[in-house]
C-alpha cells in the first residue's frame, strides 16, 4: 500500500500540468479574439472575425490598457454585422484580464441593457470560462437584472446596466465610479427623427452619463450604426473632434463584403435591391453601409450637378443677403440667413451663388445680429427678408437698430413666397441647381444638401428653411439686380457716442 507521501507525488505532476494547461489556455484567449470568442461562445461562434474587426480590437485593447486615461473611441459597424457581440465579449476581456472594476453598460432602454449584462453573464458561466478562470458566483454579492456585484480574480467587479435619458447622475458604489462606459445603441431610429429628442439625448449623453466616470480614468465606448435622418448621434459624434472614430460600411471600398463569412456580398446585394424596390434606398445607405449622407429621395442627383463655375480669387457681380424668419418659440423652425454672390455660369450668365448659411433657433434680435455681423463681415449692403404676414416687421426693427447703432448704407428690402406652394418653389430650385442656374459653394454643401436629401414633397413636416433661401435667391436677383449691382461696398459710419470697432460689435449690443 502506498503513504499518502508517495500518492501526493502522483497527484502532483498532474496538477501540475493542469495548471500549465489552464495558463496557456489564458494566455491564448488574451491574445486572440477568435479563441476568447470560441472559449466563451462555443456554440453561438461560428466564424473567425473579419480583419477590420480584428483592427478595432486591437485598438480597444490598447486603450483600455492606458493608465488614468480618458478616452473616447466611437465605433460604427453596420446593422446584422455582429457589433453586439464584438462588444460583449470586449466587457468580458475587461473582466478577465484588465484592472477595471465598474464597467457600466447604457442601451437605448433598460431592458436591452439587462439583455446585455444577461449575455456576458451568460459567457462567465460557460463550462469553459468557468473550468480555465474560475466561478464568478463564488464572490457573487449582489445579483440582479440591473446590477452584478463580485469578487473575481483578485479584486471586485461591477457590471451595471442603464437605459438612454436615466437617472444615473453621481452613481457610486463600494466607493467606485464606473471606468469603462460603452454606450451601445443608446438612440433609437425614431428618436432619431426628432431634433428635440436627439438634442435632449445629446446633451444628456455628454452632461450626465460621460459625468458619472471615475477620477482616475475612464474609456468611454460609443458603438452603434447611422440612420438616414439629419440628428443621427453617430452622425454627430463623427463630426466632434474629440472622438476617436473607426466608421466602416458592409460593402468595403473594393466591392467585398465586411464579413463575407457571416454576410455575404450577394446577401447584401438583395438586400439592396429589397429596399431599393420598396422605395428606401436611403436605409440601406445609412444602417448598413454607414453613410451619412444617404439619400432619403430621388429629387435631386447631387453627384450630377455642374461643377462650381468660379475660383475664390474671383471677384462677385454682386451680393446680397437673405433671410428667411421665423419665431423664438421652443417649437419653432430654425431661422435660415444666408450670403449670396453673384457669379457668371459656364453660360456666361449672371446667377446666384450660395456662400455661407447660418441656421438655428434666434429671436428677432438675434436674427438681426446675425444678418448685420454677416453682411458687414462679407461687406454686403443688401438685406432680403422674407416679408409674408407679421415677418415684414422684421424690416422695421432693421432699420431702427441700424440707426441706432450708425450704420449707414445698408438697404433692407422685402422678398415673398408668391402664389406657388412651397414644394413646388422648392422643386423648381432643384431644377435650377440641376440647370447650372443656382449653386452652392462648397462651404455651405452639406447643410444645403442635407436638407435636400430629406426633402419630401409630399410631407408636410419638413425641415427646409435653408432650401426656402435658395428658392428666394434668384427672385432677389430679378427684383433688386439694379440695387445689387451699384452696392458692392457698404458704407458706414460712427455715431460718437457708439465707438464702432469690429462686425461683431456693430451687430451686437
Amino acid at each position: 500500500m502506498r503513504s499518502i507521501e508517495e500518492r501526493l507525488e502522483l497527484v502532483e505532476p498532474a496538477q501540475k500540468e493542469l495548471s500549465f494547461n489552464a495558463q496557456e489556455v489564458q494566455d491564448a484567449a488574451k491574445n486572440s479574439l477568435d479563441f476568447l470568442a470560441a472559449l466563451a461562445l462555443p456554440i453561438v461562434f461560428k466564424y473567425l472575425f473579419p480583419p477590420v474587426f480584428q483592427a478595432i480590437w486591437g485598438w480597444l485593447l490598447e486603450n483600455v490598457a492606458k493608465f488614468r486615461d480618458f478616452s473616447q473611441l466611437a465605433i460604427g459597424l453596420p446593422r446584422g454585422f455582429g457589433k453586439t457581440m464584438l462588444i460583449k465579449i470586449f466587457v468580458l476581456y475587461c473582466i478577465l484580464f484588465t484592472k477595471k472594476q465598474f464597467i457600466l453598460i447604457v442601451c437605448g432602454t433598460q431592458s436591452k441593457a439587462n439583455n446585455i449584462i444577461s449575455d456576458i453573464i451568460g459567457m462567465l458561466d460557460e463550462p469553459n470560462i468557468k473550468r480555465v478562470f474560475g466561478d464568478w458566483k463564488v464572490g457573487a454579492i449582489t445579483d440582479r437584472q440591473d446590477m452584478k456585484r463580485f469578487g473575481f480574480r483578485g479584486r471586485n467587479i461591477i457590471l451595471m446596466g442603464a437605459g438612454a435619458n436615466s437617472d444615473i447622475r453621481g452613481i457610486t458604489l463600494d466607493n467606485e465610479r464606473p471606468d469603462v462606459i460603452v454606450f451601445d445603441d443608446i438612440q433609437t431610429k425614431e428618436d432619431a427623427k426628432s431634433e428635440t429628442i436627439s438634442d435632449a439625448l445629446e446633451d444628456w449623453l455628454y452632461s450626465t452619463a460621460m459625468k458619472v466616470k471615475s477620477p482616475h480614468g475612464c474609456l468611454f465606448v460609443f458603438i452603434a450604426n447611422m440612420y438616414p435622418v439629419k440628428w443621427s448621434l453617430l452622425r454627430r459624434i463623427k463630426a466632434n473632434p474629440t472622438w476617436d472614430k473607426v466608421i466602416v460600411g458592409g460593402i468595403l471600398n473594393n466591392g467585398t463584403s465586411l464579413w463575407e463569412e457571416l454576410q455575404p456580398i450577394r446577401q447584401l446585394l438583395k438586400e439592396y435591391e429589397r429596399d431599393l424596390a420598396a422605395g428606401r434606398p436611403e436605409v440601406f445607405y445609412a444602417e448598413v453601409l454607414n453613410d451619412e449622407t444617404a439619400t432619403t429621395n430621388f429629387l435631386l442627383d447631387l453627384t450630377k450637378l455642374p461643377s462650381i463655375p468660379y475660383t475664390p480669387q474671383d471677384i462677385s457681380l454682386g451680393s446680397f443677403i437673405i433671410i428667411d424668419p421665423s419665431n423664438d418659440k421652443v417649437n419653432s423652425d430654425s431661422v435660415a440667413i444666408g450670403a449670396f454672390d453673384i457669379h457668371e455660369n459656364h453660360n456666361f450668365i449672371p446667377v446666384p451663388c450660395c456662400k455661407e448659411i447660418k441656421s438655428s433657433r434666434m429671436s428677432p434680435l438675434d436674427t438681426i445680429n446675425a444678418a448685420l455681423e454677416m453682411a458687414i463681415r462679407r461687406n454686403i449692403s443688401i438685406i432680403v427678408a422674407e416679408s409674408n404676414a407679421y415677418q415684414y416687421s422684421l424690416l422695421f426693427w432693421f432699420n431702427y437698430i441700424s440707426q441706432q447703432r450708425g450704420i449707414a448704407g445698408m438697404h433692407f428690402l422685402d422678398i415673398y413666397s408668391g402664389v406657388l406652394k412651397k414644394s413646388t418653389r422648392i422643386l423648381n430650385m432643384f431644377k435650377e441647381l440641376a440647370a447650372g442656374e443656382q449653386f452652392v459653394d462648397p462651404a455651405c454643401q452639406s447643410l444645403v444638401y442635407q436638407e435636400a436629401r430629406e426633402y419630401k414633397p409630399m410631407q408636410r413636416n419638413n425641415v427646409d428653411n435653408i432650401l426656402d433661401l435658395l428658392t428666394y435667391a434668384p427672385g432677389v436677383f430679378a427684383t433688386y439686380k439694379s440695387v445689387i449691382e451699384s452696392s458692392l461696398t457698404i458704407e458706414m459710419q460712427e455715431f460718437s457716442a457708439i465707438p464702432v470697432k469690429s462686425a461683431e460689435e456693430i451687430a451686437g449690443f
